[in-house]
């Protein structure tokens, strides 16, 4: 039997970030709680709600004149080790430089198998620390569903089940309509 390796503790935020940047671009990886965690490839219609989400409100945000961008992949510091990274976010259209920010308004997280327990837990108590965060938005993509937890209202669930309901993003005054998140993938007629 040989030594054991002692144990390191938890990795911190700037050694995630060296060990990230070896790491192949393809490579989706978060630090939760000192631990670098690779996310599976994502699925065609997990991507496919990407885009759409990016797509509309990218479109909002021009329409809108400023002030919010809509970033996919970017990490969000909530701590020295916890760097997480949602799927979509928004954030304050300002310069930023290298691969995070602490500043994310609304953050959505579309629901993959292998993530789904850590996006509906942990992800969710997590991004309730960040000051500036107004809204955490999941999305189902095996059926259509919308959950949003808003800080005005505790972080109450609000559950949405219907392509005719719109989702309500008060913190940069849109909506968007179920129908256009899940715009051809083939959920409810969407």
């Amino acid at each position: 039997m040989g030594v054991p390796f002692a144990d390191q503790g938890p990795m911190r935020a700037e050694e995630f970030f060296a060990f990230t940047a070896a790491r192949p671009d393809e490579e989706k990886w978060e630090l939760i709680e000192g631990e670098p965690v690779l996310n599976a490839s994502p699925s065609y219609l997990h991507q496919k709600i990407v885009r759409n989400l990016t797509v509309l409100l990218d479109e909002l945000a021009r329409r809108a004149g400023g002030g919010w961008e809509v970033l996919p992949g970017l990490g969000v510091r909530l701590s020295d080790i916890d760097v997480p990274v949602p799927d979509v976010l928004i954030r304050p259209d300002n310069r930023l430089s290298g691969v995070e920010c602490a500043d994310m308004i609304i953050a959505f997280e579309v629901l993959s198998p292998s993530t789904a327990d850590r996006d509906l837990r942990w992800k969710r108590k997590a991004y309730a620390t960040l000051p500036s965060l107004s809204q955490y938005v999941v999305i189902a993509q095996d059926a259509v569903e919308v959950v949003s937890y808003d800080r005005k209202a505790g972080f109450a669930e609000r559950r949405l089940q219907s392509l005719d309901e719109e989702l309500d993003l008060p913190a940069i005054g849109a909506r968007l309509a179920l129908r256009e998140i899940y715009r051809e993938t083939g959920l409810a007629g969407a």
